[in-house]
């Protein structure tokens, strides 16, 4: 599948979003001013040459892509009549910290201290890089749960493979990290072709199945 085909099948451009969302441009872009709402994950460029029977046309088109679960987010906003950075940052860490609790009411615990002690630092690094569109890129959907579930996940498989260096693991660890694995396996994204062999699912999923001799289905 060719980059565009891909960003057309699983991101809105901005034109869809805002239809899907009921507002305008203006004030999508007045959301992200106000640092309530996260900036596109990708930006394209295209350079147009078109030729017809009227001869050759030049010109530029920048178009830029949300993952579709950002649609959530905004109805969330406008349900919970958002209208500030704290208030957003508030709505954030209350979805948040529910997700992170069902996972740990299902099993899903670690010793990292992100997810005890320190998850007020943690759940403000998440809602900076969540802004900025880091998880639209890494997740499936950008929902707020799959970067939970991504952050949970990786710190789990680490803390088992040893920050993915152990040569091999104990047997009685093995279903703890194929749960792990399973857990980022429907949270993370399929990358496009030029982003595979750096994507955190080649290195967290591929390689990692591979070395431990695991299978997730």
């Amino acid at each position: 599948m060719s980059l565009l085909n891909h960003l057309n099948t699983h991101f809105y451009r901005t034109e869809e979003l805002c239809h899907a969302l009921k507002i305008d441009t203006d004030q999508l872009a007045q959301w992200q001013d106000c640092g309530l709402f996260p900036k596109p994950s990708y930006s394209i460029q295209n350079q147009i040459k078109c030729s017809s029977f009227l001869g050759l046309y030049e010109c530029e088109e920048f178009t830029d892509y949300y993952p579709r679960g950002c649609a959530q987010w905004g109805v969330d906003l406008s349900k919970h009549k958002v209208s500030n950075a704290a208030q957003a940052y508030e709505l954030f860490f209350q979805q948040y910290t529910q997700s992170l609790n069902r996972c740990q009411q299902q099993g899903f615990h670690c010793q990292d201290e992100r997810f005890s002690d320190d998850l007020c630092e943690q759940i403000q690094s998440a809602w900076q890089q969540y802004l900025c569109s880091k998880y639209g890129v890494i997740s499936q959907n950008g929902l707020v749960e799959e970067l939970v579930h991504i952050e949970l996940g990786r710190a789990i498989v680490d803390e088992i493979t040893e920050e993915r260096t152990a040569p091999s693991i104990n047997p009685q660890d093995r279903p703890a990290l194929l749960q792990a694995l399973k857990l980022l396996n429907r949270a993370f994204s399929h990358p496009v072709k030029h982003e595979r062999n750096h994507s955190l699912r080649e290195r967290y999923i591929d390689a990692l199945v591979c070395k431990y001799d695991l299978s997730i289905k």
